[in-house]
């Protein structure tokens, strides 16, 4: 899982990058959740069964094939299983990156940050393509031009 200091570098925007589930732990965030041994207000949400389900959808970056165009936002990770596709998670942010001369997106994947740089199926309207996971921040993962 990315430290808490990675996804404090990675801009995401809520209600786009996030949904009505995502916890801080999908995000990166472990802060509270594993640090914190007093009571706070939302403690017990962060511990709930289903906050601690291993498959949750969690923010990744996703890197496409060289020369490919941007992954249209919205499209679904899938993977295959007894001849039917499974939605694995979805892109929720795609655009061509002028700083790093190629498409950068993000997504929410099932177990997401245990599987960077597992390549990955992207279907959408039909037509599929592939993807590597990668960590969500694209560019400065050090953070040194942000605290320059």
């Amino acid at each position: 899982m990315p430290s808490s200091s990675a996804s404090k570098r990675c801009f995401i925007v809520i209600g786009k990058d996030t949904d009505g589930t995502t916890l801080p732990h999908d995000l990166g965030s472990e802060g509270p959740r594993a640090k914190r041994q007093t009571d706070y207000v939302g403690r017990r949400s962060l511990f709930t069964e289903e906050a601690s389900r291993n498959n949750r959808l969690q923010l990744v970056g996703l890197r496409v094939p060289q020369g490919e165009m941007p992954l249209p936002t919205g499209a679904h990770g899938i993977k295959r299983e007894g001849g039917r596709l499974h939605s694995q998670g979805f892109v929720t942010s795609s655009y061509q990156s002028p700083t790093l001369g190629r498409p950068v997106a993000l997504g929410l994947i099932e177990r997401g940050a245990a599987r960077h740089g597992e390549t990955i199926e992207v279907q959408h309207l039909g037509k599929v393509r592939t993807a590597t996971i990668a960590p969500p921040c694209a560019f400065d993962p050090a953070g040194d031009r942000l605290n320059a």
